[in-house]
């Protein structure tokens, strides 16, 4: 008994008998105890039955107490499962040559359609810096996908580990199938393998082999963080070579080449190099002038034949670094017109300020360039005249950089020159939308767009007509006109608000063919003519295709002052861009053409004509002097102010910021705050002649202008503070080391720092004070690109209560990712995971010798499926049989008599019936034979009566009463029968109780 216990499978504490398993077995062992007490309770309780009965009762009592034990014990129905998922791991990542993808591309293919099991199922999981699904574990795959959406500059085995896990099939036994050369640069797969351990998937590998035996590789350039002006700034650069290669190091400063040795017709100068230890070469170059400085070192190899000798990857030929070089602040000033910002940088120059002017085309395209300037002043600028990009790199500058921005005013500024939504809202100390209760005269803007027959026109039409939504106040009309046939709205002409209702029209537009623009025209004229606007306008994108609207129509909207600019994208030739710039000249819109190498240009555009309606934002009237509000720095000094004439409406922001000025109705005229690390002004009026004709002659021009610059300038400070950034992995060591103004060590700072990322995005970075003077932070860097660090410190001065104040600034750079550095598969790891989790090491050779699909080594998942109350609802319905076999008394002998009896009659009823149809057939048999017979008796008569037929009728027709028949007359031999039976019945109730006497005497 106890080996019979002992070969029952116990897992986890349940119980397994067949195909059924117990989760909770402890109840079973109650089955034993209560079989014994009922048999023990029954001696009494079933004393008054038959032997039969009590037999049969007592099992069913036996069979409840098992089943209702078995219900608390959850039972659960075990279901087997017979197929294996595999999920193979490819790795798409840059280091793994094209063709050694496509050659395990090919090996899956054939292992799928080799492979026996029709039932077993393929999954496909893309790696690279991140993992994908290509395809779910399904029996069916048509091919292998390995076109990674991805980034590539990297190798996350441990993601794909994680993500093959999560799509595994519950009923089905699984394993993974990594495809990679094993060189991770992101994540752990060994962590990842351990987990796939503990949920018993096997993980196999299939190893892509490769050796790279002549390669060259800058692995760092060297320069400071910092630099000051006119100094030379040694520049270091660190070459690894496999083997021995020469070739030439090239130099290059912002772009521009440095002359290395001005004795030899090549700028860059000749190095041979040696395998295996580092090569360093210093190259020292003078700091110009106060700026970024970028340098970027390029490896030349030697070539022989057209033919790289020693080199064979191209990608990690360079490096690259920035110094920012300090000097006295610099302040970039952006301006359309010379002229425009003449007075202010005049202003600035007295107040010893250099400042560099620009045009919005030379404006900076990135960050690091942006981040060499302490602050930027923009003078009455447009938002379409910057691209996205650029407009986030501003927000950066100044919350992550520490950066100042001085917006000032004019028509083309704040929310009348489309900022509204942008980045560079965020940074301003106003909100650009005026506000609620401000009554102003609205814009009404009405967009009609036509289908443009280029691949990517449902996608631009959708985007620029977001771009003109974002450029537009809340409180301004739009409507979207389209043409899927017959003109509709798909937005009607309505507020725009929050913009959530017109953005989901804009998702849900069915662009069509428009045969006229007649139509559509005139549902804008109405749509427009229908709202109460201050300001109306019209965009047409078109490929200029449709006929022309009639001079009659065109006219209707010169009557009502509401141009229509028109852009041609696509346009088929001369004679559509004709019809479309007739359009705009005709209703004094302006027309725009844009090839299709300018399509990225289509935002702004439509921005740019947004802005037509905007001027409902701008203030402009009798002149009156702003109210100075609170106390300010920027306004120190300041008594009185100069009428203005004018001003862009702008609202309060909620916060730390603070309005210095205001206007007519108590708007904002100016502001600031802090934003991030940096600080933002906010000047809604000009600095021209158009609203502050009187400022320039005013006496306090030069320093109104200089306290909001100064303030809004990123801090220089007094200490000499050195930074110094190591590389190690995927992280950055920044290292700063601080002294005062007397070269002592400067204890006890507190930095606030940001990390501005190469995808746009910043984060905190926290220094902390590793040695006297010196501060250490760790920062992740596993994005290729440029990263600027921006901190602001304080420390406590040599006298009680001073404190020192300043900002540094470095630059990290990863040019190349590590994908390049790899130049050789790492076999032991992937050794390493197979041997972790039971899996196999696959050569690759056959497909179908290699048997990916093997149950070797799995445990075939279980699928359980409760019973319990199945169990708990038979067991109720044996408990109501037993209640019944406990009071109704059976008598099987009885029940036996009653089966037979029943049998017999349905036998005799048998037998009547066949007895019946013998008689009719042969009754039938006769007549046809008379009928054949041909007798003149029978043909003659057509019904013939019986005798007792003719005596029934002479009775009915005679005078004599009819004889009278009763029921106690009609059967009297019917009663006897009736009685001899009841007599009978009597009779076997009598011998029944008799023998149940008996039988309760024997007992």
């Amino acid at each position: 008994m106890t080996n019979a216990l002992a070969n029952i499978p116990m897992t986890l504490g349940a119980l397994q008998m067949g195909p059924i398993q117990f989760d909770t077995p402890i109840w079973l062992m109650l089955i034993p105890i209560l079989w014994a007490a009922a048999a023990w309770m029954g001696r009494r309780s079933l004393a008054g039955l038959g032997s039969v009965t009590r037999w049969i009762a007592l099992a069913v009592r036996f069979i409840v107490i098992a089943l209702l034990a078995g219900a608390a014990a959850e039972p659960s129905w075990r279901n087997e499962a017979k197929d294996v998922a595999v999920t193979v791991i490819l790795d798409s990542s840059q280091s793994v040559p094209l063709q050694s993808q496509q050659t395990i591309e090919q090996y899956v293919e054939a292992a799928k359609s080799g492979n026996t099991n029709k039932n077993d199922r393929l999954g496909i999981v893309t790696v690279g810096k991140d993992a994908f699904v290509q395809s779910l574990p399904t029996p069916i795959v048509s091919e292998v996908e390995r076109q990674h959406v991805g980034a590539l500059d990297g190798t996350n085995l441990a993601a794909g580990v994680r993500l093959g896990m999560s799509v595994a099939p519950p009923d089905a036994a699984n394993r993974l199938l990594i495809a990679s050369d094993g060189q991770e640069n992101v994540g752990s797969v060994l962590a990842a393998a351990e987990a796939a351990k503990a949920a018993g998937i096997p993980i196999d590998v299939l190893l892509y082999k490769y050796k790279i035996d002549g390669e060259v590789m800058i692995d760092r350039l060297i320069t400071p963080a910092t630099a000051r002006m006119g100094e030379n700034i040694p520049l270091r650069v660190v070459l690894s070579a496999t083997k021995p290669a020469r070739g030439w190091l090239n130099i290059t400063l912002n772009d521009e080449p440095v002359d290395l040795d001005p004795d030899s017709p090549k700028l860059g100068v000749p190095v041979e190099l040696r395998a295996g230890a580092p090569n360093v070469f210093t190259v020292p170059v003078p700091a110009r002038n106060a700026e970024a400085h970028e340098f970027k070192a390029t490896f030349e190899p030697e070539v022989v034949g057209g033919r790289m000798v020693g080199d064979a990857i191209a990608e990690n030929n360079s490096q690259m670094a920035v110094t920012f070089v300090s000097g006295e602040g610099r302040v970039l000033v952006v301006s359309d017109t010379p002229a425009e910002s003449e007075q202010v940088i005049q202003a600035l120059t007295q107040s010893k300020i250099a400042s560099r002017r620009i045009s919005p085309e030379q404006f900076p395209g990135s960050l690091r360039e942006i981040a060499s300037y302490d602050a930027v002043v923009m003078l009455n600028q447009a938002s379409y005249a910057y691209s996205q990009a650029q407009q986030e790199a501003m927000r950066q500058y100044v919350h992550d950089s520490g950066g100042g921005l001085v917006m000032v005013g004019g028509p083309n500024a704040f929310g009348a020159g489309g900022w509204i939504g942008s980045p560079v809202e965020d940074a301003l100390p106003v909100k650009l939308d005026p506000p609620q209760k401000r009554q102003m005269p609205r814009g009404a803007l009405a967009l009609v767009i036509h289908s443009v027959e280029i691949p990517e026109g449902v996608y631009l039409g959708k985007k620029v007509c977001e771009a003109a939504v974002n450029a537009l106040s809340r409180l301004d009309y739009i409507g979207i006109l389209e043409s899927p046939g017959l003109p509709t709205w798909s937005h009607p002409m309505s507020v725009v608000g929050d913009g959530t209702s017109v953005k989901r029209s804009i998702q849900n537009m069915n662009f069509g063919d428009m045969p006229d623009f007649a139509p559509s025209l005139e549902m804008t004229l109405k749509g427009l003519l229908s709202v109460d606007a201050g300001q109306r306008h019209a965009i047409i994108i078109s490929d200029g295709d449709p006929q022309a609207p009639s001079n009659a129509l065109l006219q209707k909207f010169v009557d009502a002052r509401i141009a229509i600019s028109t852009i041609g994208v696509a346009c088929h030739g001369a004679s559509d861009q004709n019809t479309l710039r007739s359009i705009a000249e005709k209703t004094n819109g302006k027309f725009y053409n844009v090839a299709h190498d300018q399509l990225a240009t289509l935002p702004q555009i439509f921005i740019k004509e947004a802005q037509t309606v905007k001027r409902s934002l701008i203030w402009e009237g009798p002149p009156f002097s702003p109210t100075i509000t609170g106390v300010a720095e920027t306004m120190r000094g300041i008594a009185g102010l100069p009428p203005i004439k004018g001003y862009v409406v702008t609202a309060d922001r909620e916060g730390l910021a603070l309005v210095t000025m205001r206007g007519k109705e108590n708007d904002p005229v100016a502001a600031q705050w802090q934003y991030g690390l940096g600080r933002t002004v906010a000047f809604m009026s000009d600095a021209t002649t158009r609203w502050t004709p009187d400022w320039v002659a005013w006496s306090g021009f030069r320093a109104f202008w200089e306290q909001h610059v100064r303030w809004a300038m990123r801090p220089s400070g007094n200490a000499n503070v050195r930074v110094v950034t190591q590389a190690e992995g995927d992280e950055t060591i920044v290292t700063a080391y601080a002294t005062d103004a007397s070269n002592e060590r400067l204890n006890f700072a507190n930095f606030q720092a940001r990390l501005a990322q190469p995808d746009g995005t910043a984060k905190d970075v926290e220094f902390r004070q590793v040695g006297p003077g010196r501060y250490e932070a760790r920062v992740r860097t596993d994005q290729s690109g440029f990263y600027v660090l921006s901190a602001n410190y304080r420390a406590p001065g040599a006298a009680e209560g001073q404190s020192v104040e300043g900002n540094i600034q470095a630059a990290i750079t990863k040019p190349f990712a590590d994908e390049y550095r790899t130049l050789e598969d790492n076999e032991p790891l992937m050794r390493q995971v197979a041997a972790l989790t039971g899996g196999r090491v696959i050569e690759g050779g056959d497909p179908v010798r290699d048997e990916l699909w093997s149950r070797q080594g799995l445990t075939m998942p279980v699928a359980l499926r409760p019973i319990w109350l199945a169990l708990a609802l038979t067991a109720i319905g044996l408990f109501v049989m037993d209640v019944g076999v406990r009071r109704v008394r059976i008598d099987p002998a009885l029940i036996a008599s009653m089966i037979r009896k029943a049998f017999r009659a349905s036998e005799k009823a048998a037998g009547e019936q066949v007895d019946a149809l013998k008689a009719a057939r042969k009754q039938a048999q006769v007549k046809i034979a008379k009928r054949a017979s041909g007798g003149d008796e029978v043909k003659g008569v057509k019904f013939e009566a019986s005798k007792e037929q003719m005596a029934r009728a002479s009775t009915i027709l005679s005078d004599a009463p009819a004889p009278i028949v009763t029921k106690a007359e009609k059967p009297a031999a019917a009663n006897d029968d009736k009685s001899k039976q009841d007599e009978q019945g009597m009779s076997r109730l009598l011998k029944a109780k008799k023998r149940a006497q008996e039988d309760m005497k024997e007992d």
